[in-house]
């Protein structure tokens, strides 16, 4: 076996022993908010949905299906989906000079930036275009290179799913147009093999229009609202959205995302040049857009799942020291942080563990079916959106209905066919999330049903109250 195949096999085993790892721990981590989301969209199948696009929704259903609706099975397609990532980003930098050995650092680097470990367990939006900008790079230099029809409508199939699985999608289009221009590759505007592409990709996504028009465009309207939220500058918020990018990403690792990016542009590599202009406009966005609204880290994950890899791969030849250091850091941290998940080991103060959004849920469903006792005239309900999900997630064995009780347009407004006027709710206040049940809703009685703490290593992860409402009449 000559050196480049060992190394390649060492790839092979480190990603393999990656994805086992996280298939073992999966069932042992309770879903998360937008982890149970996305399996309720499973589960509530349709052509689209108020905060996404379907295709999350559908490859759930497809996972779930195969290997059941518990943390399980909600966790394989992203695992899956992580293992052939890996594969993509060893080619992409495998393909610059044919170094195995560069391309696993670079992966290895990958696998150090903590935001991945967690979007490589869970399916998220993000996770799924992590599988497809790679081949879609791929495929657009290929066009470049033969112009065939048969490349053109697989760009078309890979936008199409793309455009399915996140609106943000639609800013793939921008670097491929900059790219052919700056190549000055008119032709490849006005081939009539574009048009079956376009044609394809508009079929795929038409379930989206569909949905959209159906419920008065409200999820366009939504996301517009949700990633740009206000016309006015807010620097403090500009500056979290900074600092959480850098400690979600590994700190020592972000400085080398741009690093990559400056490179990247700089390169006589036609796939390394068409990845910056893709990481390029994708920065450029959500960088602009965190001027506005404060922007969750994984926000910009396609950007740094990108160019984590191809600055270590550049760094490589300024300070293997700096990238022994920035790879160990947060490999040994992720390790650390999968055995916590995993053990429960360390011990933290009270409400501050790590646990507390995905810990627990299932004692917290089953103590508020012990308050029902006709499911036809009572229910549960929780008071803010961010408990709805794991409400409804770890309720669906019982016979009660959950309901979210708040004045926000969501998801949750589309399933809840009727209000429930006139029903007994059970209210659950976490420590996180309380209200003033008797101020906040109508109710001809409300009763206290005490509340219970959820404790690990002897310190309390949640505070849970149980407040009766009698005969819900709305909010007031």
């Amino acid at each position: 076996m000559n050196l480049a195949s060992k190394q390649h096999q060492n790839f092979l085993y480190f990603i393999s022993f990656v994805a086992v790892l996280r298939l073992t721990l999966a069932p042992f981590v309770g879903l998360g908010v937008d982890e149970a989301h996305y399996v309720l969209y499973a589960l509530n199948l349709d052509l689209s949905y108020f905060d996404h696009p379907p295709l999350v929704g559908w490859i759930q259903y497809i996972f779930t299906s195969i290997f059941g609706t518990d943390e399980f099975g909600a966790r394989v397609a992203a695992i899956i989906i992580g293992f052939i990532t890996s594969i993509f980003i060893y080619k992409l930098i495998y393909d610059i000079n044919k170094n195995a050995n560069e391309a696993f650092v670079a992966v290895l680097a990958l696998h150090a930036s903590f935001l991945f470990n967690a979007l490589f367990l869970m399916l998220m939006p993000d996770t799924l275009l992590f599988l497809l900008i790679l081949p879609i790079i791929f495929t657009v230099i290929e066009i470049e290179k033969s112009n065939k029809l048969s490349t053109w409508i697989l760009l078309g199939v890979l936008l199409g799913l793309a455009g399915l699985s996140k609106y943000t999608a639609v800013l793939f289009i921008f670097p491929i147009i900059i790219y052919v221009l700056m190549k000055k590759r008119y032709d490849l505007l006005y081939t009539p093999k574009i048009i079956p592409s376009i044609f394809i990709a508009f079929i795929i996504i038409l379930p989206v229009i569909i949905w959209n028009i159906q419920n008065d465009w409200s999820s366009f309207a939504y996301q517009s609202a949700h990633v740009v939220g206000s016309n006015t500058i807010n620097w403090s918020g500009f500056a979290s959205s900074i600092g959480a990018q850098a400690g979600a990403y590994n700190p020592f690792l972000v400085p080398l995302a741009f690093y990559g990016l400056y490179k990247a542009l700089r390169s006589q590599n036609s796939t390394i040049f068409l990845t910056a202009l893709f990481g390029l406009v994708m920065i450029a966005f959500f960088t602009y857009a965190s001027l506005y609204k404060t922007a969750l880290p994984h926000w910009s994950a396609l950007f740094y799942m990108l160019f984590i890899p191809l600055g270590t791969f550049y760094m490589l030849k300024i300070s293997k020291k700096y990238l022994k250091f920035a790879i160990g850091f947060g490999l040994i941290l992720s390790a650390i942080a999968y055995a916590e998940l995993g053990f429960k080991f360390i011990p933290l103060p009270e409400y501050q563990s790590l646990h507390r959004d995905i810990y627990g849920w299932d004692k917290i469903m089953s103590k508020a079916n012990e308050q029902i006792t006709d499911a036809s005239a009572q229910a549960v309900a929780v008071t803010n959106w961010t408990l709805a999900s794991r409400a409804i997630y770890y309720n669906r064995n019982y016979d009660s209905n959950v309901y979210l009780i708040d004045d926000r347009e969501d998801q949750f407004d589309v399933w809840e066919k009727e209000k429930p006027l006139g029903k007994d709710l059970v209210v659950i206040n976490t420590h996180f999330f309380k209200k003033d049940v008797e101020k906040y809703m109508k109710c001809s009685k409300v009763i206290n049903h005490g509340e219970f703490d959820i404790m690990l290593n002897n310190s309390k992860v949640n505070t849970i109250q149980l407040i009766r409402c009698k005969n819900y009449q709305g909010l007031r």
